[in-house]
């Protein structure tokens, strides 16, 4: 097609928006689209795909981008055409027609020239900037907000010269230059949140840096998303007499967290909304059961034992989610995990969905794989721990056939989920406390003491539930207090005070039930700890008392354990 310029070409770099002040933590991904819209540089690429979660910020980042690209001298000397497409709002959602026509009407197409006809326009406007950039005046096209492939294709240049950026929150099949977007690091968050306070407030509003420690806070409850700093940033403009702490408060209750993340007619709910409603059934049900994984991150088969469905059908559909950037693949591949605001999102439309979840189920699907790949794993890789006790699944086992170092690698890789989900208090009591009873000697032999102490504390706080605080609670905290204790002396001794704590309990616990032969263990295990504190004692009256127990019960083992151990101890005192 032969095309006819104008004499005059009206410039459409004022189609840009202007590039806002408020913006910190993306020099990286400037310097990366930058080469790629340099002209002549071996990173160029005729089309770039900025894809990310809603709210993350793309759009400025695009618009950054493109503000210094138009500086360079030379580099696009026709200025930018941009549009928004409201790919994901389905009232505002443009058509690439009516695209097209603001296109060429900013290129200085007389109206009357322009055809009505999708293809008929693609091709007219193809050859414009085609013409332009033969011409020594190269465009740069951005396309904001795109949601598919056929809302996006009709306006690609395909001249190989005029080079387009596009944001969107799908991957998108475009042959284009992929760049995914994530979340700023914290300092840069902090920065956000001070530059737009600033801006609205003025030089002189140092709440901010005034209040480094509940600035952080906020940014955490905001997830480093650019789009939540802003909202936080506008709730504190609100009130110039707010302090920090007030919203850092506010925003700590995780389940009304996404309540107060709005402000007028923004919201990080609503825009999580548009992603949420493009979902077809099994997707979108897949994505609300990922919400009950306590933990940072989830695995292919965990999912899959989770929703109840083949492995592979379960891959394909976390790949086509995270193609939706509603979840993000983990750094290995097999991983996937949710952003905190996205998590809490899928957990609240979960336990408001009507359908057939059944989430209850789905979560106790999810311990028992935990519990039975974790009891598997850990009779490969710790010795004498026993696990039969507390079987939940006895009806499913697990071997591993591929040896102690995969098994190792195993336990590694889900230690974070299997500490979080022995933590969450709003799983099954008896789920939590048999991957404890297994969890606890890995951690102890890993030296993972802080999550040692994590999962001593859960179990803890579960005894002192008057209706949970059960002989199986005492068995629990007896292994993890002789764990505590095993590493509590030379080693660490801080851990000492976290097995008094443990056993004492479990000393209880035994005496409320009356349950003499746990009580007699429980004193065994005591006695090594006063041993290991220098108490010595009340080490041997804690041993005479087992060893009157064990007399009284008829425990032949018990009593030799407790010869064994006055000797291996040093003990005096009636045994």
């Amino acid at each position: 097609m032969n095309v006819q310029l104008p004499q005059t070409i009206t410039p459409a770099l004022s189609g840009l928006p202007p590039a806002s002040s408020v913006f910190a933590g993306r020099d990286r991904e400037i310097g990366e689209l930058l080469q790629v819209l340099e002209p002549g540089s071996p990173h160029t690429a005729p089309a770039s795909l900025v894809a990310g979660l809603a709210g993350i910020g793309k759009t400025e980042l695009v618009v950054q981008t493109a503000t210094r690209a138009l500086q360079k001298q030379d580099w696009f000397p026709g200025g930018v055409l941009f549009v928004d497409m409201f790919g994901y709002d389905p009232d505002r959602r443009l058509p690439p027609e009516q695209a097209l026509d603001s296109f060429l009407r900013a290129l200085g197409m007389p109206p009357e020239h322009i055809p009505p006809g999708l293809q008929d326009r693609s091709r007219l406007y193809r050859s414009a900037l085609a013409a332009l950039a033969g011409a020594g005046s190269r465009i740069l096209v951005v396309l904001d907000n795109v949601s598919s492939a056929d809302q996006a294709g009709p306006l690609l240049p395909t001249d190989g010269l005029t080079a387009t950026v596009l944001t969107s929150r799908n991957t998108l099949d475009l042959g284009a230059r992929l760049f995914d977007v994530d979340v700023v690091d914290e300092a840069s968050a902090i920065d956000i949140l001070d530059q737009a306070v600033r801006q609205a407030r003025g030089p002189g509003d140092n709440r901010v840096q005034d209040s480094p420690h509940d600035a952080a806070a906020i940014v955490r409850s905001c997830g480093d998303l650019p789009l939540a700093l802003r909202i936080a940033a506008a709730l504190l403009a609100d009130s110039p007499a707010r302090p920090l702490s007030s919203l850092a408060q506010a925003l700590a209750t995780q389940h009304l967290r996404l309540n107060r993340l709005r402000r007028q007619d923004r919201a990080v709910r609503s825009a999580f909304d548009l992603s949420y409603e493009r979902l077809d059934p099994d997707h979108a049900r897949l994505f609300r059961l990922l919400s009950l994984n306590a933990g940072p991150d989830i695995s292919t088969e965990a999912a899959a034992r989770l929703a109840a469905i083949d492995r592979h059908e379960t891959e394909e559909l976390l790949q086509d989610l995270a193609r939706t950037h509603l979840i993000e693949p983990g750094r290995t591949w097999g991983r996937w995990r949710l952003h905190d605001l996205v998590r809490l999102y899928a957990e609240e439309i979960g336990k408001n969905h009507t359908g057939a979840d059944d989430r209850e189920n789905a979560r106790a699907r999810l311990y028992v794989h935990y519990f039975t790949m974790c009891a598997a794993a850990v009779s490969r890789c710790v010795p004498f721990v026993a696990t039969e006790p507390f079987n939940p699944a006895k009806q499913r086992t697990y071997t591993w056939s591929s040896g102690r170092r995969e098994a190792a690698e195993w336990l590694d890789a889900e230690r974070p989920n299997l500490v979080a989900a022995v933590a969450a208090p709003q799983a099954e009591s008896h789920h939590r406390l048999v991957l404890a009873w297994v969890v606890g000697p890995y951690l102890g032999s890993r030296w993972h003491f802080d999550d040692l102490i994590t999962v001593t504390e859960a179990v803890l706080a579960i005894s002192h539930d008057p209706n949970r605080s059960t002989a199986a609670v005492a068995k629990v905290l007896t292994v993890l207090g002789r764990e505590l204790e095993h590493h509590g002396g030379h080693e660490m001794p801080g851990l000492l005070p976290y097995a008094f704590e443990a056993e004492t309990r479990a000393l209880a616990i035994f005496r409320e039930h009356h349950d003499r032969r746990g009580e007699a263990w429980a004193l065994v295990n005591f006695t090594r700890t006063l041993h290991t504190d220098g108490q010595f004692h009340k080490a041997g009256e804690a041993l005479a008392q087992a060893a009157a127990i064990f007399r009284e019960v008829g425990d032949q083992t018990g009593i030799g354990v407790v010869s064994w151990l006055r000797t291996a101890l040093k003990l005096h005192g009636r045994a």
